[in-house]
């Protein structure tokens, strides 16, 4: 098997051996008197009639359960026997193949760091202290130019009204040689403020733009691409960690444990308090129960 692919090799041969059927039909020979045996006790409690009508058919009952639970008892004796090897084998290849990746990368979070999680820790740094070193700059960039904006618009405003007065003064000229004299000025304002006016707008322009580059995510702004092909960008990870279990919102978090957790903490605490105390929601106490040996 090449190491280069072997999920290519394992994944994708559809000729591999089916090792469970294969092991399935080996135990079927093996121990087909334990599986008739267990067949013709079933038989035999099909037969019983319940409720128990009387003393008779209850040691027949105590009788089959006996038989019955040495039966299982033996056949769990052979499933640890022939599981054995099996599950040693098992563990020989989990402990070769999780140390290697243990060591390159940590398969539980609760594990000691792999390789390549220090460099992802070290990189994450890395990248979060330029991500807030762009934002900055973009941020102050964005400061800049709205200031540009603003500083050409106020001047805009006020070739506009010195566009405006001139014009005004030009109207009210009498003489021929002073009217042509007030309509130059007054073009020459016009002119001054139409470019002032496009030099503001422009700016705005700018400055929006440099806005909307201070709201690019995080992935956008630290998308790279390195010599041999591989993409480096960011994303927002969700977390959560407990920082001190006994301030937990328990009523907040109930409904996400599992049920079989909760019984398993209701059945501790009820060791705990020695099956005497209740609680609302559960069934605690003490019962008979019918025992064969």
């Amino acid at each position: 098997m090449s190491d280069t692919n072997p999920r290519g090799v394992i994944g994708n041969n559809t000729d591999a051996p089916d090792y469970a059927k294969q092991e399935s039909d080996r135990l079927q020979r093996d121990y087909g008197l334990l599986a008739t045996n267990a067949a013709e006790l079933k038989a035999e409690a099909a037969l019983i009639s319940f409720p128990i009508p009387d003393d008779d058919t209850k040691g027949k009952v105590v009788s089959l359960i006996k038989r019955i639970r040495d039966t299982a008892k033996r056949a769990d004796g052979f499933r640890e026997l022939e599981k054995q090897p099996h599950f040693r084998r098992g563990q020989g290849v989990d402990q070769f193949f999780f140390g290697l990746i243990d060591t390159l990368a940590k398969r539980d979070r609760k594990n000691r760091d792999g390789v390549a999680d220090e460099l992802q820790s070290e990189l994450n740094e890395y990248d979060n202290r330029k991500l807030l070193e762009e934002q900055a700059r973009r941020r102050k960039i964005a400061e800049d130019e709205a200031r540009e904006a603003a500083r050409l618009r106020a001047e805009q405003l006020e070739k506009d009204r010195i566009a405006e007065e001139a014009r005004q003064a030009a109207e009210r000229a009498r003489k021929p040689e002073t009217t042509a004299a007030k309509q130059e000025i007054a073009n020459t304002a016009e002119v001054l403020a139409t470019e002032a006016a496009i030099d503001a707008t422009l700016a705005e322009n700018r400055a929006e733009d440099a806005h909307v580059a201070t709201l690019a995510r995080p992935a956008d702004i630290m998308r790279t691409r390195g010599s041999d092909g591989t993409l480096s960008t960011m994303a927002r990870e969700g977390y959560a960690e407990i920082a001190d279990a006994r301030l937990l919102d328990k009523e907040a978090l109930w409904p996400f444990i599992s049920i079989n957790e909760k019984e398993k903490a209701l059945r501790q605490w009820a060791k705990s308090t020695g099956h005497t105390q209740e609680m609302t929601g559960a069934k605690i106490g003490f019962r008979n129960k019918s025992v064969v040996r």
